[in-house]
Parts: structure tokens; C-alpha cells; sequence
């Protein structure tokens, strides 16, 4: 016989599997050879999207019956690259919410401690860069024309 648990037993137990301090199994070095590695692609994703924004203002060509049109294929072309970008950069965030750091108190010797403290990784992230990172993962250009 299975014995039936409490709905608050229950409710407690997966409200603590949600929660921030949880031992979470994956938090990663930021010396590691991924990190690394992601962030080199990532500036490159970056550069690309530096440079494709631009294009949105070619969108409108001379021609039509009212002298100005779309030119569809490129804003087709533009859209997706923008859109795939976005999506990296969301996944660019999620990498810093889960991204440990060097405590400041401890950088005085050595390589000092890291932090792998799921609730602190995302508090030291949300004070520091977030809301430029948010920014930039808005699909602005996409919404405005």
C-alpha cells in the first residue's frame, strides 16, 4: 500500500526543488575551456549584430505604385539572422545567471574564491548587467519595422 503524503508535504517539497538556494548540478567555472570558448562566439554573434541592424534602414526601395516598397527578401533575410541572434543572446543570459564568479573579498591572494552560490551568481548579475543585456536581446529592430 502506498501511503498518501500531506498536499502541504507535497507542495513544500517541489516549491524547495524551485528554489534559488537548491543545489543546483550545473554551475560553471568562468575559467573553463566552454565559457571561454562561448564567449569568444558570443563576440562574434555580437559583431554580427552590430552590423546587421543597419541593413533594417535599406528595407525601403524606390519603386511601387506610391514610389516606395519593402524589398521583401531582405527583410526576410535580416529578420531571421536578428532573430537567431536574439536567441543567443538569451542564451548568453542565462549562461551569466549560471556563471560563477570571484568573490571581491578574496581576490587579494591568488586566484581567490568563487562564488557558486545559484541566489548571489543571480543577484551580482542583476545589479550589474542585466538591463544592458536585456536591451539587447529586445527584438526592437523586428517590432519597428
Amino acid at each position: 500500500m502506498h501511503s498518501v503524503q500531506p498536499l502541504d508535504a507535497c507542495a513544500s517539497r517541489f516549491l524547495r526543488s524551485l528554489s534559488l538556494r537548491s543545489n543546483v548540478p550545473w554551475i560553471l567555472d568562468p575559467d573553463s575551456k566552454f565559457v571561454t570558448q562561448w564567449n569568444q562566439f558570443f563576440l562574434l554573434i555580437s559583431l554580427l549584430t552590430l552590423f546587421l541592424d543597419p541593413l533594417y534602414l535599406y528595407l525601403p526601395v524606390i519603386g511601387g505604385p506610391a514610389c516606395m516598397q519593402i524589398d521583401i527578401g531582405l527583410r526576410i533575410g535580416v529578420t531571421c539572422l536578428r532573430t537567431v541572434a536574439d536567441f543567443f543572446h538569451l542564451f548568453h543570459m542565462v549562461m551569466k545567471f549560471r556563471t560563477a564568479f570571484v568573490a571581491p573579498t578574496s581576490r587579494v591572494f591568488g586566484r581567490g574564491e568563487l562564488v557558486k552560490d545559484p541566489y548571489k551568481i543571480a543577484v551580482r548579475y542583476l545589479k550589474s548587467g542585466f538591463l544592458v543585456d536585456l536591451a539587447a536581446a529586445l527584438p526592437l529592430p523586428q517590432v519597428n519595422q
